[in-house]
Parts: C-alpha cells; structure tokens; sequence
C-alpha cells in the first residue's frame, strides 16, 4: 500500500493556497478554502485504474486534519 503525503501549493487559478493530497506521485485531493465556498475537497478519480482510491482511514484523516489547520482563515 502507498504511503499519503501532502503539501501547500499556490496555484494560479486559486486566491488562496491550496492543501494537495498524494499517493506516490498520483494527485488524490486537493483541499481549499476559497472565499464564498468554505473549506472544500475535490477529490481526483485513479489515474491508472479509473477505479476507486482505498487508503488507511487514519492517515487519510489525519491529512485531513493538517489540511483544515493549514489553510483555514
């Protein structure tokens, strides 16, 4: 099983920095807090097998979390 990282990003099409969630080098999610919409995921299908992602819930959460610290305003 992959292991999850993450990062900031600022990206051209966003006011705010973004939160991106990885497996491997494959994009999961991206978290953003965006004015007018809040706190939201986008969350990426599977790029090699168009299937669903399955991941530890745990350390999925615990993205999560860090997410909402990092950029919530």
């Amino acid at each position: 099983m992959s292991k999850l990282t993450a990062q900031l990003a600022s990206l051209p099409d966003r006011e705010n920095v973004v939160y991106e969630i990885y497996s491997d080098s494959d994009q999961v999610a991206e978290v953003s807090n965006e004015p007018d919409n809040g706190i939201r995921i986008e969350i990426f299908p599977c790029p090699h097998t168009g299937k669903i992602w399955n991941f530890d819930f745990n350390e999925f959460y615990t993205l999560i979390e860090q997410a909402k610290q990092n950029i919530d305003a």
